[in-house]
């Protein structure tokens, strides 16, 4: 549909957008020759940017915005507004909000929060709710058999390595992507460790060894139930709480943590469908394993639906950022976001540009990830 194409056109747009805020916004030239060499300050993330001054000798090519996100202009007032003339006859486009800072350029790096939020959210959510989605619809609750030993150690090994990793991010507090590594570490290890006792021990005892049906079903929808009983905002707002810093990673993680049931819930539904169509019957009785089965032949003809719930986890991600950002328990002070732009805009209600600009780009963006979903 047409309205499908120009929501993809638009997705597209913003997502180079975010991929080139450094280009398109900031205090430092795009390239610059200096000493004979040249150089590409835009590119780099670190590194002294003082040094990149417009009189400086040689040339350079600037950002077509000329002020960084973060850069505070001293010679315009708090809430200027749009087309003000700021340091070296440099104008505000878009204005400025109380500290200074270009609204075009908050605008620029709210993009590059709000896509990376989406994006990094949605492969997470994939990540979880698309392996138990996958095996509660086409496996059922005895689909899968194994023995009570090893039914035990995924249960009680992978809970108690899952404990002890919680405990030690209560008392170390590390990075969001160390945190996810040692969740995972910590429940394979524990789970490996009780798999290879209790096989010793099953050796010697019979009922250890027999084989059982997994409920995966049952389990899953245990496991989602109790994912939606919890409100999502009030998870972020308590997680969050507990962290000396929040960070893009951090919400991204529990963003994504909190959306994998929507990816499972559609998933499970189409995959329950699609295990009892006839050329699954007729490739199980030509002797394709189960694995095999559900990798090659289900799963690919059940993607469909996942990906209008992803179109739509994209927009509810960025939304919820701008909530969280808007109530200041989202990414680091120091960071512009659209949230924070509108929440400065009801502190001034006379800085109709703090609400224009940024609630204009927020409505745009969700409503273009909603009408995906449309093809």
């Amino acid at each position: 549909m047409k309205q499908a194409r120009w929501a993809g056109i638009f997705l597209g747009f913003l997502f180079l957008v975010a991929v080139l805020a450094n280009v398109l916004a900031g205090d430092r030239p795009i390239v610059a020759r200096m000493d004979g060499q040249l150089h590409f300050p835009a590119l780099q993330q670190r590194g002294p940017g003082s040094q990149w001054t417009r009189n400086a000798p040689g040339w350079a090519v600037w950002p077509p915005i000329p002020y960084a996100a973060a850069e505070t202009d001293l010679s315009v007032p708090g809430f200027s507004p749009p087309l003000t003339r700021g340091s070296l006859e440099r104008r505000h486009w878009l204005g400025t909000d109380r500290l200074g800072r270009d609204t075009a350029a908050g605008l620029v790096a709210g993009t590059r929060i709000a896509m990376w939020v989406g994006i990094g959210s949605l492969c997470i959510a994939l990540l979880v709710g698309v392996p138990l989605g996958a095996l509660a619809g086409f496996y059922g609750n005895d689909g899968i058999r194994l023995s009570r030993a090893d039914i035990l150690a995924l249960a009680v090994g992978g809970s108690g390595g899952l404990m002890y990793a919680l405990g030690c991010l209560t008392a170390l507090d590390p990075g969001p992507l160390t945190m996810l590594l040692l969740l995972i570490l910590c429940t394979v290890v524990g789970t490996s460790l009780l798999w290879v006792l209790l096989r010793g021990v099953s050796r010697r005892v019979r009922w250890l060894r027999r084989r059982v049906a997994v409920p995966v079903d049952r389990t899953v929808l245990l496991l989602m139930e109790l994912s939606v009983s919890i409100p999502g905002l009030v998870v972020l707002i308590a997680v969050l709480s507990f962290v000396y810093q929040s960070s893009i990673a951090l919400l991204i993680l529990i963003i994504g943590l909190l959306g994998w049931t929507q990816v499972a819930r559609f998933l499970r539904a189409e995959m329950m469908r699609i295990r009892d169509m006839r050329y699954i019957a007729a490739a199980r009785i030509s002797g394709v394993r189960e694995l095999r089965l559900l990798l090659r032949h289900a799963l690919p003809n059940a993607v469909r639906p996942v990906l209008v719930v992803a179109a739509f986890m994209v927009g509810s991600s960025i939304l919820a950022e701008t909530m969280l950002s808007f109530l200041g328990v989202g990414v680091s002070a120091d960071q512009v976001t659209w949230g924070s732009m509108l929440q400065q805009s009801r502190m001034w209600p006379s800085a109709w540009w703090l609400a224009v600009f940024p609630g204009l780009s927020l409505t745009l963006t969700v409503l273009a990830c909603n009408s995906l979903q449309k093809r």
